[in-house]
């Protein structure tokens, strides 16, 4: 009788490879740094608020992010990323963590579509007369023709998104 023994150590660096990704990324929900500062900051004026401008806030990301139903729809995703691991395929443990990233950025969207409170001023649905309190003067204004808060343009709405980062370590 002959033994032979053969070792693959590229299966277990493979798992190693796997349950470091596991441990150290990171899935970040909201407004990537890629969405740019001029975005950024109306997002923080949106959910804090400004009453210099009257605009009162409007938190979505973290409320959101918050709710059970879209914690749930979050962890989904997640509960494959450790036989993904084990089996030592990075590419479907990112699979999972990006799908995760989706669903939260799915859900601010969702949220948004749904309506926030409180509703748009009149003013600015329909357009008029508001108070510039810097310049001290009332200066007209044009209406946005459709009373939904946190959604002008689009840009806003269409870039929450996410990011995995393999190497944050927390």
């Amino acid at each position: 009788m002959h033994l032979t023994v053969h070792e693959n150590t590229d299966d277990l660096r493979n798992l190693l490879n796997g349950l470091s990704l596991l441990r150290s990324a990171t899935v970040r929900v909201g407004l990537p740094a890629s969405a740019g500062p001029k975005l950024r900051m109306i997002l923080a004026i949106q959910e804090h608020g400004s009453p210099i401008m009257n605009i009162p806030p409007r938190p979505v990301v973290e409320p959101t992010l918050s709710k059970p139903e879209t914690r749930q729809a979050m962890a989904e995703p997640f509960a494959g990323a450790l036989p993904a691991a084990l089996a030592g395929d990075l590419a479907a443990v990112r699979a999972c963590f990006e799908a995760a990233g989706q669903a939260g950025a799915d859900a601010i969207r969702a949220a948004i579509d749904a309506g926030l409170t409180p509703p748009n001023a009149p003013v600015t649905v329909s357009g008029g007369w508001v108070r510039n309190r810097p310049a001290g003067k009332n200066v007209p204004v044009a209406g946005k023709g459709f009373n939904k808060p946190l959604y002008d343009t689009g840009a806003l709405y269409r870039a929450f998104s996410y990011e995995v980062d393999p190497s944050s370590g927390g």
